[in-house]
């Protein structure tokens, strides 16, 4: 018996020995460990999000996961009102850190009834391997005239004033409605020809339209964040600027580059402290000239070019690159050949898609240079500068 009860009792004494080395071994095992970025933290601005075409997500909402086991399959999944199918990612883990940016496609007819900013939950769940983890965060969707244009994390600044160009809608149908009137305009004084190429003058005739809609220039701050993390500002699409009959530096400096970009001219936004104006290449040669568009239905378009070129000789200096959120420059075709789509042409083709037998055709519009909108009949002679 005894040799028995040896055995039995060296069995018990290696059982014992393999469970305290594994508990020994179990700190040394790297566990996983995730988490949710968003950015700004905790803010979705959708007009991001659509503004930005790409065939990944945009980086401003991350999971990030450390520890996965390399080979192990990761899968991110996003949901939260608003958004019109769930967002997904998926990546295989290397041993290292994996980043996961989820494409969040937001359903248009839903985000035009936000209004205002509205606090609801994000849901997420990731897959890692055989584990199922899940996380919700609190975050606030803002409206999708709400631009945000700089953010500031800690010692990371990004500069996204690039978003203005998002703005610019060149199929907005007031533009159609504009250009018809300086075409009218222009047809009424077709003996009174100054010299100007024919975009100049079409320019010249779209200013006097939106004059004679009664336009004006609308002096409320259209600021919604001035720091210390985010500057934001509301700005208005030229059909509402035509509705609402009002327009402040931004909204008319949009509805004005929509104009240009639409007839083929190169376009520029510039901001500058608590202001912006528009800039644009004259037709037919390099010069690029200013124009102050606080200036709409107060004077006449040489006023208001005179007044840009003031404008611009004080700014110029400042605009290096140095100087954000305070000073930028955008030029619209630049932002279209890094990918960045008239935000009310994604509205449109978004709304389009969702109804059976309808193809979206407006984001493949003046602004994208695709083979779809070369034959557009509503788009104008473009110039090379803002394909892509």
């Amino acid at each position: 018996m005894l040799p028995r009860a040896t055995a039995l009792a060296g069995r018990r004494h290696r059982l014992i020995l393999s469970l305290l080395l594994a508990l020994l071994a179990a700190p040394l095992a790297q566990a996983l460990e995730w988490q949710v970025e968003v950015t700004p933290v905790g803010e979705l601005y959708p007009a991001l999000h659509w503004s930005a075409r790409a065939g990944g997500g945009d980086g401003l909402v991350a999971v990030v996961v450390n520890g996965a086991r390399a080979g192990t399959e990761l899968r991110a999944r996003l949901t939260t009102p608003g958004l019109r199918a769930p967002a997904v990612a998926v990546a295989t883990a290397t041993g290292g850190e994996v980043i996961l940016r989820p494409r969040l496609v937001w359903d248009a007819s839903a985000l035009r009834e936000v209004d205002t900013v509205r606090r609801q939950r994000l849901q997420v769940t990731l897959d890692a391997g055989d584990q199922v983890l899940q996380r919700q965060l609190e975050v606030r969707l803002h409206p999708l005239d709400e631009a945000a244009y700089y953010i500031r994390d800690g010692a990371v600044r990004v500069d996204l004033s690039w978003a203005f160009a998002a703005y610019v809608d060149p199929l907005d149908p007031a533009i159609d409605l504009l250009l018809a009137d300086a075409d009218r305009l222009a047809a009424g004084r077709a003996g009174d020809s100054d010299g100007a190429p024919p975009a100049q003058r079409r320019l010249r005739g779209a200013w006097a339209a939106l004059a004679a809609r009664g336009v004006r220039y609308d002096a409320t701050d259209p600021a919604l964040a001035r720091g210390p993390a985010v500057w934001s500002q509301r700005v208005r699409s030229a059909s509402q600027v035509l509705r609402e009959r009002r327009a402040n530096c931004i909204d008319g400096s949009v509805l004005v580059a929509s104009l240009l970009e639409r007839m083929g001219l190169r376009a520029q936004i510039v901001l500058v402290p608590g202001h912006a104006f528009v800039g644009y290449q004259v037709p037919g040669g390099t010069t690029m000239v200013h124009l102050e568009t606080t200036l709409l239905g107060a004077v006449d378009f040489d006023a208001a070019l005179r007044a840009g070129r003031q404008r611009w000789r004080r700014a110029a200096p400042r605009l290096d690159g140095h100087h954000a959120p305070d000073y930028a420059l955008i030029d619209v075709g630049t932002a279209r050949s890094y990918g960045i789509i008239p935000l009310g042409a994604a509205l449109r083709d978004a709304e389009a898609d969702a109804v059976p037998g309808t193809g979206g055709a407006d984001v493949a519009s003046c602004a994208t240079g695709s083979p779809a909108a070369q034959g557009s009949q509503r788009c104008e002679t473009r110039s090379s500068h803002s394909r892509p």
